[in-house]
């Protein structure tokens, strides 16, 4: 055999072993974590008495999304809030947000974004993206009936990292400010508690996702259906919550990889809020790295990153933050 022989069948033989080096990666089992009590627990504390029925609007590729509607008390019409759920959750998590800014004056709006609760298949989009066009194409219909109101987007922990991702797009412009409570703002930010230091909610799949990466990069994209992150859900709950997200679902339901910049680029106001005993996130780094970006931040003692969405006192901030005028 020449030469270019021998070096042909040896790229062969490495083409062979990375396929099945990948092959091995995107098999790797997704392994939940132990369930975290406090984030059920939190959920429990959350008294749904009183909470709308589902309403639906339809995306552009036809599905009909879910969402519950809290009409301002007072009748206005001229301010909407959009309220985004955090990561495993849906619409209800955010009841008490929305009834306490409905009784200010503001309607709500809390969605099950696609791939929660009762809007689409359960931890999968279609592709990296359609949240953000979800999230239009619900304004859009929202402004068929006020079309002179003004929006806000208030999201809590991955809802919030979203809320950024979006403070940093073309999407951006259709709101004026922007309330993230305890916001995860991704798993390298220093806004995260330590491993050692904090509960453990999220499990990844590591291999799985570098093996979707490096597949990506050469057009295979549908490995981005697989999912490969779970939560750390108690059994009981596991018909009410997403316990696992797809690829694609973990990409866009998130803030994005450049959070720094993405509050730098933001169009409009951002107020950040968080409990000092969050569990999950440093609220202490979150006034230390986000004031130079333009951020204001409002830590509540004695919350937890449950507790940001029900108790009342950061009820009480977070009413505030959306009463603040804009600039």
């Amino acid at each position: 055999m020449s030469f270019a022989g021998h070096i042909l069948l040896a790229l062969l033989a490495l083409v062979g072993v990375a396929a099945i080096a990948l092959a091995l990666m995107l098999a790797w089992p997704l392994r939940p974590p132990p369930p975290l009590a406090s984030i059920h627990e939190g959920a429990m504390q959350i008294d749904a008495e009183g909470a709308p029925d589902l309403s639906r609007y339809q995306a552009r590729d036809g599905t009909w999304l879910a969402y519950r509607l809290y009409p301002a008390a007072n009748g206005a019409r001229d301010r909407i809030a959009i309220l985004a759920h955090g990561s495993s959750g849906s619409s209800i998590e955010m009841h008490a947000v929305a009834s306490a800014l409905a009784a200010d004056g503001v309607a709500a709006v809390a969605v099950d974004f696609r791939g929660h609760g009762a809007s689409g298949t359960r931890g999968d989009v279609a592709y990296p993206g359609q949240l953000d066009d979800d999230l239009a194409d619900l304004i859009a219909a929202l402004r068929k009936a006020d079309p002179a109101a003004r929006f806000s987007l208030v999201g809590h922990s991955s809802g919030g990292g979203f809320a950024l991702r979006i403070a940093a797009s073309p999407l951006g412009d259709a709101f004026d400010r922007f309330v993230l409570l305890s916001p995860y703002l991704g798993y390298s930010a220093p806004t995260n508690r330590p491993a050692e230091e904090s509960s453990f909610w999220a499990s990844p799949d590591l291999p799985r996702i570098i093996a979707t990466l490096m597949l990506g990069r050469l057009g295979i994209d549908w490995p981005q259906s697989l999912p490969v992150i779970a939560f750390a859900n108690v059994p009981e709950a596991k018909m009410s919550v997403t316990s696992q997200y797809s690829f694609r679902l973990l990409q866009n339901y998130a803030a994005p990889p450049d959070w720094k910049g993405a509050f730098e680029r933001a169009k409009g106001r951002i107020a950040v809020i968080a409990g000092a005993d969050d569990e999950l996130m440093n609220a202490e780094a979150y006034r230390r790295e986000l004031p130079p970006l333009r951020a204001s931040v409002t830590i509540i003692p004695g919350v937890n990153h449950m507790g940001i969405v029900y108790r009342p006192e950061a009820i009480k901030a977070i009413v505030g933050a959306l009463a603040e005028p804009t600039d």
